[in-house]
């Protein structure tokens, strides 16, 4: 009997026990579901993580339901790798509700895994065709490899100085009309507050200011103030007009235990102070949230962001209209479906030309939120396009501000390898150019030390350098310029002189360009000219041929100091009279042409050595079938030597030539004896 009652005791109390952790495994989920359903997501996630054990091992799909919600609570507070590890817990568990493929997908994007994303894309699109969030997550795949492949002239900078360790630091905008200061929200641990919010665990946030110095340092930020703009709720999203005499904000009012959403204030400056700032009432249903003003250049039109009824998803981008600044805002419009999407458009912000920028993750992306950009035309908006990479990163990029009339400014963003969110620098840095090369001989390819390297711009300007021991040359970012041509003139002493040639129009990059040079020594024996044929028994330049002598032209243009002589040759037949008479004249016809392309006669010397000089075969040629040794003399006797009358022929061709040769390389003359080309370029 004993026994039997202390084993009903023992059952009873086990029981109760039993009960008793049931109920409050069900306490622990009810609390969790209530913090996830207020926004209160670390709450959220300490509930489920308390009651996960349990649930898995007692109730499968109430465990995949907590795990999928405790997945989305770290989505919301930017954890995207936990996330990433609690979706995937999800659907191991069987979590069934399609929702999941596309948050996970999101999640996976953020987290640079674009084939496991792409799947899980692929996977929603299976279930839910008719949602377009899976195909723009397609898109997103292969646009960010696009991006990062093709990144533009943005350089973008942590901004230390603005940046806590203990918050988030985001939406800076300029605060006075010089633009030396920047407000901007954040929820370090001087706020006003002491109490941290319940969804991200971090302190209310204020609105704190930087002052540049004239130096351009910035201060350490300081609070906008103690009241009456700051309060103990979360403010944030600072806006001002134009002259920078009216703050825009959002204010966004708690209670315990309850949210009672975001409303937009607007204060005015009193001389160094900030006014009491005044709800915009354009919103009439107290349920409603509004957030995120951006007041045009005007000041006639305020954009804002709400999930109101009548939009066409998740957050959407409104605007109220006024006709003169004295009366207040009215009649929300939607900016309709070429801006916002089934996804949520957020962070507006109308830049001084009139652009419209806005942070999205409905349009195709690189993850998270992307900063795009879009312009009125007419009545309808141009198609939003992403400002691309590195302004926008697998993260959320948002709240971006443009400094007036440049290519610089400030943005948020919580990329990867960084804590949280923080606010970043962005800039079009100066395109620079450079170049550089070296000067080598043609034929030892050693450096030339001493040459000289002229430069001469499209513009007109001239730089010139010279080669050092190792035949360097340089041209620095103060030399080259964006949008010109460069040519240049390389020479040297006993060198035929060179040039080449470099641009830097069309290039929207700073780049060092590399031109290495080579120089050929001018010779002592004669240089045969490309081959230049003649009519038997006659000295016309055939006109096929006049192109030729480009080269030559050229040459005598690059190096304007030189005199050759031009030397022409028969071949055997004839007499001496007869051929000295024609290869006097064919040098003289090469001459003229000389001449009429712009090379000063004194420099040009014509020479008729008519039969006397028969050719030396340098190095071994087969010419029309016939192969000459190197060391050949083609005179009679070898000519003699061939077997056919065609061998014959081609021998006497060889002989019929015309080469020059340097015969000085002092010649002085003035401007009105240069050549057209020459004149040309010193007027450069």
């Amino acid at each position: 009997m004993f026994f039997k009652v202390r084993f009903i005791i023992f059952f009873i109390g086990f029981f109760f026990c039993f009960v008793t952790q049931l109920d409050s495994q069900s306490r622990r989920i009810e609390r969790g579901d209530h913090a996830f359903e207020q926004r209160h997501y670390l709450e959220a996630i300490e509930h489920y993580d308390r009651a996960y054990d349990r649930a898995r091992r007692r109730d499968r799909e109430e465990a995949a339901r907590i795990t999928y919600n405790t997945a989305v609570s770290y989505t919301k507070i930017n954890e995207p790798r936990r996330a990433e590890m609690w979706f995937r817990r999800a659907l191991r568990l069987g979590y069934s509700e399609p929702e999941i493929y596309l948050r996970y997908a999101n999640t996976l994007l953020r987290n640079e895994k674009y084939e496991d994303a792409l799947e899980q894309y692929e996977k929603y699109i299976e279930l839910k065709p008719e949602d377009p969030r899976g195909k723009v997550g397609v898109k997103s795949v292969q646009l960010t490899q696009e991006l990062i492949d093709n990144p533009t002239q943005y350089r973008v900078e942590e901004m230390r100085i603005f940046n806590s360790r203990d918050g988030a630091d985001f939406t800076p905008t300029y605060g006075d009309h010089r633009e030396s200061s920047v407000i901007f929200a954040s929820a370090r641990d001087e706020t006003l507050n002491n109490r941290k919010d319940p969804w991200t665990g971090e302190y209310y946030t204020d609105l704190f200011i930087s002052y540049q110095n004239r130096q351009g340092e910035w201060s350490n930020p300081v609070l906008l103030d103690e009241g009456p703009v700051n309060t103990e709720f979360n403010e944030g999203t600072p806006n001002l007009n134009s002259n920078k005499t009216e703050l825009y904000l959002t204010r966004c009012v708690t209670e315990e235990g309850a949210n009672l959403g975001c409303r937009i204030y607007r204060s005015k400056r009193e001389g160094k102070r900030w006014g009491q700032p005044q709800k915009l009432d354009f919103v009439n249903d107290s349920s409603i949230s509004v957030g995120h003003p951006a007041i045009s250049p005007d000041e006639l039109k305020l954009y804002f962001v709400s999930d109101m009824p009548g939009g066409v998803g998740g957050k959407d981008i409104w605007v109220v209209s006024r006709n003169n600044v004295n009366e207040e805002f009215k009649n929300p419009v939607n900016l309709g479906p070429v801006i916002n999407t089934k996804g949520n458009e957020m962070f507006p912000y109308v830049r001084y030309d009139g652009v419209l920028l806005f942070s999205s993750d409905g349009h195709p992306g690189m993850g998270g939120l992307d900063i795009f950009k879009t312009k009125k035309e007419g009545d309808s908006w141009s198609v939003p396009k992403n400002l691309g990479y590195p302004i926008n990163s697998p993260g959320d990029d948002y709240g971006i501000v443009f400094k007036t009339g440049e290519e610089k400014g400030f943005l948020s963003s919580n990329r990867a390898g960084r804590r949280g969110d923080m606010i970043y620098s962005f800039i079009i840095p100066p395109l620079e150019f450079s170049l550089k090369g070296i000067v080598r001989d043609d034929n030892t390819k050693f450096p030339l030390p001493n040459a000289t390297v002229q430069l001469i711009g499209s513009d007109g300007t001239i730089e010139v350098s010279e080669t050092n021991e190792e035949g360097e040359y340089y041209f620095d970012e103060t030399m080259i310029k964006p949008e010109q041509i460069y040519e240049m003139l390389v020479s040297k002493d006993d060198y035929f002189s060179t040039r080449g040639q470099e641009t830097t129009e069309g290039i929207q990059r700073s780049r060092e360009f590399v031109h290495d040079f080579y120089l050929e020594p001018i010779p002592e024996e004669p240089i045969e000219l490309p081959e230049i044929l003649y009519d038997f028994a006659s000295w016309e330049l055939r006109p096929q041929f006049k192109d030729s002598l480009s080269g030559l032209v050229r040459t005598l243009e690059d190096n304007p100091n030189i005199v050759i002589e031009l030397a022409s040759h028969t071949d055997s037949r004839g007499t001496h009279e007869q051929n000295d008479t024609l290869s006097q004249k064919r040098a003289q016809s090469v001459v003229d042409f000389l001449i009429d392309s712009g090379i000063n006669p004194d420099r040009l010397k014509a020479k008729g050595y008519g039969k006397r000089k028969p050719r030396e075969i340098n190095e071994t040629m087969t010419r029309e079938g016939v192969t000459f040794e190197a060391g050949t003399v083609i005179n009679e006797e070898f000519i003699r030597s061939l077997e056919t009358q065609e061998q014959r022929e081609v021998a006497h061709q060889l002989n019929r030539r015309t080469e020059f040769r340097v015969i000085g390389d002092d010649f002085k003359t003035d401007d009105k004896r240069k050549s057209p080309s020459e004149r040309r370029r010193l007027r450069r």
